[in-house]
């Protein structure tokens, strides 16, 4: 990915530009390694920039995948991300912790994204999504191999729905959920980056377990039964 984004950027600015002086940070910011090198990259240091892609690119090409549920897309949209990044960097402002301004530009680029899919949409709602199938779900999913077939089978069905359900939260309680429960964010990390008050992300993030519990509970009855 670093190379195809170098390819981009040298095409589109030809080739960078002179390194200036590199703007202090913050006090409180002072020993944020990433905003570090975003006050380099603003500086117009590309070294910087590769540096700082090279410590998110696999975040963000997670990230976009969970926000759009299509695994084909992702590489490509998380180039996008960076090079937005990039462009943009002569205007950032240390105000916030770098994780902040990622998720936020990612964040906009996939509801882009997913307005932009939903309105040329014309397949089939039964048809299966893009990089969805049980067979290419991430191993991280399934957290303990060891049991029958069918067990595994199960705990693979069990990711699907999972994945399903909360691909259908309303998007507001769909982002919230994928930043706590894949990212780890916490509720004040949540809170910055989806530009809310903390008690708002407590709220959106509950809302969103009791949807996913009500999509979910016939299909653990049903486990539940046949153990």
């Amino acid at each position: 990915m670093l190379a195809t984004v170098q390819s981009k950027l040298c095409s589109s600015v030809g080739g960078g530009t002179a390194v200036k002086k590199v703007e202090p940070l913050p006090p409180e910011y002072a020993d944020d390694i990433d905003l570090q090198l975003m006050a380099r990259v603003k500086a117009g240091d590309d070294e910087a920039f590769n540096q700082l892609m090279l410590r998110h690119e696999k975040t963000v090409v997670n990230l976009v995948y969970r926000f759009t549920g299509n695994r084909e897309i992702a590489g490509d949209l998380a180039q996008e991300v960076f090079l937005r990044i990039y462009r943009a960097s002569g205007r950032f402002e240390a105000k916030a912790k770098f994780f902040t301004y990622l998720y936020k530009v990612t964040l906009n680029l996939c509801r882009n994204y997913r307005a932009k899919a939903q309105r040329r949409q014309t397949t089939s709602l039964s048809a299966p999504r893009s990089g969805m199938s049980g067979e290419d779900l991430p191993t991280r999913d399934i957290e303990d191999p060891v049991g029958s077939a069918e067990e595994q089978v199960s705990r693979l069905e069990l990711s699907a729905m999972v994945r399903d359900a909360v691909e259908s939260l309303p998007e507001q309680q769909r982002e919230a959920v994928i930043l706590q429960r894949f990212q780890g964010l916490a509720y004040e990390e949540i809170a910055e980056a989806l530009n809310l008050s903390v008690p708002a992300v407590k709220s959106r993030i509950h809302r969103a377990k009791l949807n996913l519990k009500e999509k979910l509970t016939p299909y653990l009855e049903r486990g539940e039964s046949v153990a």
